[in-house]
């Protein structure tokens, strides 16, 4: 009888021992299911970023696209894009605006074929559009024709605030009426705040201001640049051409 008793003991402490082992694989396997993330469970957070991050929606940016504007004698379409970047706090990025009535600046050109519907953006990096002029023949007849664009951009945070702004230094550019062919024209350390074209020539005339480093001009000359890039910029007077006509206002 005590025989049987032990027996039933051990065999009592065997099962109880196997389906404590059983318990203890299993609880493993949920554990390591739940850590590994499987394809049909989707994708896993990747490495660094914590769950509250991914909850947190960001803001979007505002973008919007302008309302389409034929260039004359061309097949092509001129639209502004207008935009601020994401920012997720204190807007640091292109200008500046308010939350409840956005003030958003020019940022891009669009140049779209008309008649594919081909599309390319004048430019490739962040930058703020101050002010751009399509540059005609001065016919208001038919046979009035785009040649070519004239673009203030500014392109780097040159006061430090930490945004492109109009407080930035500005560069003028040229292009070809197809967005194609954009060169700089003017270099920093410059203002440029009036051009005119001669449709005749083909060439831009620039009124380009010196900067010193408390931002006054110093002084202002017209450079004159060929549309096609053909010459460098080049100015109409000469350096001491200008120290005469300096002297002569001294004196």
């Amino acid at each position: 009888m005590r025989t049987d008793l032990q027996r039933y003991n051990h065999l009592l402490w065997a099962v109880n021992g196997t389906l404590l082992l059983v318990g203890l694989v299993v609880l493993l396997i949920v554990g390591a299911t739940a850590l590994w993330p499987a394809r049909d469970r989707g994708q896993g957070l990747p490495a660094g970023a914590s769950a509250s991050t991914t909850d947190t929606p960001s803001q979007a940016a505002i973008l919007r696209l302008g309302v389409p504007k034929s260039l004359k004698g061309t097949d092509t379409l001129l639209v502004p894009v207008e935009g601020l970047p994401q920012e997720p706090e204190e807007p640091r990025g292109i200008g500046s605006y308010n939350k409840s009535a956005p003030n958003v600046p020019l940022f891009n050109l669009l140049f779209v074929d008309a008649k594919t519907l081909a599309s390319r953006p004048l430019l490739t990096r962040k930058s703020l559009i101050l002010r751009y002029d399509t540059l005609e023949d001065g016919d208001e007849g038919r046979s009035a024709r785009v040649d070519g664009l004239v673009v203030s951009i500014v392109d780097s945070d040159t006061n430090g605030n930490g945004r492109l702004d109009e407080g930035d230094e500005a560069r003028i550019w040229l292009c070809d009426a197809s967005g194609r062919n954009l060169r700089a024209v003017t270099a920093t350390g410059t203002a440029c705040a009036n051009w005119h074209y001669d449709s005749l020539r083909r060439t831009v005339y620039l009124v380009v201001e010196t900067r010193s480093d408390s931002r006054k001009a110093e002084s202002a000359e017209v450079l004159a640049v060929p549309l096609d890039g053909s010459q460098p910029a080049r100015p109409l007077a000469s350096k001491a051409q200008m120290d005469d006509l300096r002297n002569l206002l001294q004196h």
